[in-house]
């Protein structure tokens, strides 16, 4: 699971790079994060990536935390 919470107003892309080799792929976008508001997002059961980024389509500080079970 992700939690997401933003300072702004942004859209947010889930970018995946499955085998850890540079390979970026986008993941899915999580559309308009708006200033203080939180979001999550579950995964799907088996999903596995060795590296995971977040990247916005605007300036902000985002703070991000994985939950893993």
């Amino acid at each position: 699971m992700l939690h997401l919470k933003l300072d702004a107003r942004a859209n947010v892309t889930i970018e995946v790079d499955f085998l850890g080799q540079g390979a970026w792929e986008k993941y899915e976008t999580i559309v308009a994060v708006g200033t203080g508001h939180y979001r999550y997002h579950v995964f799907p059961t088996g999903f596995s990536a060795h590296w995971v980024r977040l990247v916005t389509d605007a300036d902000c500080t985002v703070t991000a935390e994985f939950m893993y079970t």
